[in-house]
């Protein structure tokens, strides 16, 4: 595959990016130039921030819904008794490998973190920090 054109939307400084940077969601990027952040997807067009993280938090409850399809009722039960990854760490590792591997490994993990915490009440990092 040949390497995809971008532009920074803060400084329009445009370099290539390896297609295989890119998940299905797309990727965060900086700029090499301006250092900004901004995201693409898969083709490597710019997406809007918000746009992303919906995406983003659709493709990460997909994969949660996978994971309690796989594992059933055990999974929710050891979350509301607090013994989810004491229980279930391995499978929730793989969770978050498959969310890599579909998001792209340049993707945000807040939208997976934030899926975690509605869906089974995990705070992976105290409110405030990142």
């Amino acid at each position: 595959m040949t390497d995809l054109p971008v532009q920074c939307p803060s400084c329009a400084a445009q370099y290539l990016l390896p297609p295989e940077l890119l998940g299905a969601a797309g990727a965060s990027v900086r700029c090499p130039t301006c250092a900004a952040e901004f995201v693409v997807d898969a083709k490597g067009r710019l997406v809007s921030t918000e746009a992303s993280e919906q995406g983003l938090r659709a493709l990460a409850r997909g994969v949660f819904d996978e994971l309690v399809t796989k594992l059933g009722p055990g999974l929710e039960t050891a979350a509301r008794e607090r013994r989810l990854f004491a229980e279930h760490g391995p499978a929730l590792l793989g969770a978050w490998d498959e969310f890599r591997r579909r998001a792209g490994t340049h993707a945000p993990t807040r939208p997976f973190r934030d899926e975690l915490r509605v869906r089974f009440g995990v705070e992976l990092f105290p409110p405030g920090g990142d």
